[in-house]
């Protein structure tokens, strides 16, 4: 399979040689795949800076695991030429130097210039550029070499970069400390218009643009077009799917998706890598290896060509990996609705299946004569597997909105649209969020029998005569909410803190994190949902939010005990005043 497009796509695993990064090796291969990312660009402003600054200093390049700092490094290396002069280069502080000491014990040695004694005594005599992950860096500054440096936790914590803010950072010519952190930056930016990703955009652009320079591309022209089984070959249809913008944008939104709902961490490595998994089925990966690749491809059946395809390898990769496994939750394939069931029933009981493709799918994105003739041949135990993959390929290259099978999450949509609007500061356009959430507050013991802004309070054990509710004015605290010019922001924050205080009194303000999990049992309880023991485990940060705001309240507000018998009820108040104390009276 020498030449053979699978083998050329077979560096973008993680697996590869290509995926292991030397700060001393930048082939051609590398300078094909860079990207340009906005890190690099504050990076190397940063180490202009520094070299142009009368003292040295120490660059934390911070980060996670495979999010590109080796890279980083190797890139600017060869870019700018001054830098190993110029620079003490230290690119993995998760290693050490020698069997008998640990990696604390390495980066006490590279660091020994930056320790508070050495800085008090005199100047480094070079500045380091260090790639650290952001557990390392914690790490260390807690380990037995803690008290050495002070000055640099300092700036650590002045700085939050271990903390989850969004921090706009410029070169400070008297620090001895600076830093770039790579993990302020997610894979694609937030818009009014929903995620875009300039970095995702270009990493598949990497792989289909028809260019002279591209390695896959010249692959596909040159071996693919000759190949005896290319008409039967799925990896090469797949590969023609991907040069389809339509496609990118797709994998693109469901990657935002899997980020901002289940908190999924994509390094760059992590998504080549799943770039690969998702052109080359699985098991097609293991013929290569055995050489029985072409074999498998002139006989392959309609069953196993369907599952080779680009859509269902894209929604069943979570089975396969440990970062992806939660995209089985976001698969058409799991939604419900009335039009879905109709569509099943007919999809079972048509003989020539392919017409409901063209009824769906935008049959022009996809025209491929294998695809056609499997849909013809399927077998009836194969036949499930075939509606997957009309679903699937409903998510990708739908037709506009003709035959609508309504599969978009519109909770999920809202969430988007909050967000950008929070991390933006934008007040106008969050007054639907508060209110919403606001309600819910209410609602989350039930709603109350005594009126509007009323919270229920649990009287101590289930029973269902009596209910106990707090009038509590809530409002929503947005002074500190500041507006960000930026119409597209690189940097933001996954999440909402949402703060609130009790009208009239400005403090103590109550605040609640609202990542998507919340947010979307709050949307359902205001649709009328009422949460179970389960939730109020699963969201014991917003029950001691809500405790905390009851607590505060029965200081300042009026008790409403409703009795029920029946069909009637029957209100009291319990207040208390300072001078006479308590009374408890019919309302």
């Amino acid at each position: 399979m020498e030449g053979c497009l699978i083998s050329e796509l077979s560096k973008l695993k993680e697996s590869s040689k290509e995926a292991v990064e030397n700060i001393d090796s930048f082939n051609s291969f590398k300078q094909y795949m860079h990207i340009t990312r906005k890190v690099e660009e504050e990076l190397s402003t940063l180490i202009q800076r520094v070299k142009e600054s009368e003292k040295n200093h120490l660059i934390l390049v911070c980060g996670s695991v495979g999010d590109g700092k080796s890279h980083l490094l190797s890139y600017l290396k060869t870019k700018m030429k001054y830098l190993s002069d110029d620079f003490y280069i230290h690119n993995d502080a998760t290693e050490s130097s020698a069997p008998n000491k640990t990696s604390m014990d390495t980066l006490f040695e590279v660091l020994g210039e930056y320790a508070d004694t050495a800085l008090e005594r005199k100047e480094p005599e070079k500045s380091i550029l260090l790639a650290i992950n952001l557990g390392t860096l914690n790490n260390f500054l807690y380990s037995q070499y803690a008290n050495d440096f002070t000055k640099l936790h300092n700036f650590v914590k002045v700085t939050n970069i271990l903390e989850p803010k969004i921090e706009e950072y410029e070169f400070d010519p008297d620090s001895y400390f600076q830093f770039v952190n790579l993990s302020d930056y997610q894979l694609f930016s937030l818009t009014s218009e929903g995620p875009k990703s300039h970095y995702m955009d270009e990493a598949l652009n990497k792989l289909t643009d028809t260019v002279d320079e591209n390695p896959f591309y010249q692959s596909y022209i040159n071996k693919c077009n000759s190949c005896t089984v290319s008409k039967n070959c799925p990896i090469k249809f797949n590969y023609e799917l991907l040069m389809q913008d339509r496609i990118k944008q797709t994998i693109i939104k469901y990657v935002a998706e899997l980020v901002l709902k289940y908190k999924t961490i994509i390094s760059s490595r992590a998504f080549f890598n799943f770039l690969y998994n998702i052109i080359v089925d699985g098991d097609i990966d293991q013929l290569i290896q055995k050489g029985k690749v072409d074999k498998y491809l002139e006989n392959v059946s309609p069953g196993n060509y369907l599952s080779a395809l680009l859509p269902n390898l894209f929604f069943n990769f979570g089975m396969f990996s440990d970062t992806f496994k939660s995209i089985s939750l976001i698969d058409p394939v799991i939604k419900r609705s009335e039009t879905l069931d109709n569509l099943t029933i007919t999809f079972f009981n048509t003989s020539d299946i392919s017409k409901i493709f063209y009824q769906f799918i935008d049959i022009k994105d996809i025209l491929n004569d294998s695809l056609t003739n499997s849909l013809k041949n399927i077998t009836k135990e194969d036949r499930g597997l075939a509606l997957n993959t009309l679903l699937r390929f409903y998510a990708f290259v739908a037709k506009d909105r003709i035959n609508a099978l309504y599969i978009n999450d519109p909770i999920y949509e809202s969430y988007l649209n909050n967000l950008y609007f929070w991390n933006k500061g934008n007040k106008q356009n969050l007054k639907g969020l508060y209110t919403e959430v606001i309600n819910s507050i209410y609602e989350w013991n039930g709603k109350s029998d005594s009126g509007t802004g009323m919270i229920n309070i649990n009287p101590g054990r289930n029973q269902l005569k009596y209910s106990i509710s707090l009038s509590i004015d809530i409002k929503q605290y947005v002074k500190d909410l500041n507006e960000r010019e930026k119409e597209e922001l690189d940097k933001f924050l996954p999440y909402m803190t949402l703060k609130f205080i009790i009208q009239g009194i400005d403090e103590p303000v109550f605040s609640i994190r609202v990542d998507y999990p919340l947010y979307q049992l709050l949307m359902r309880i205001n649709e009328g949902y009422r949460p179970n023991k389960q939730d109020k485990n699963n969201f014991v940060n917003f029950v001691d939010f809500i405790n905390n705001i009851v607590e505060f309240s029965n200081q300042q507000e009026t008790l409403t005990v409703t009795e029920k018998t029946g069909k009637y009820s029957k209100s009291f108040l319990l207040t208390y005043d300072e001078d006479f104390g308590y009374e408890f009276k019919g309302k």
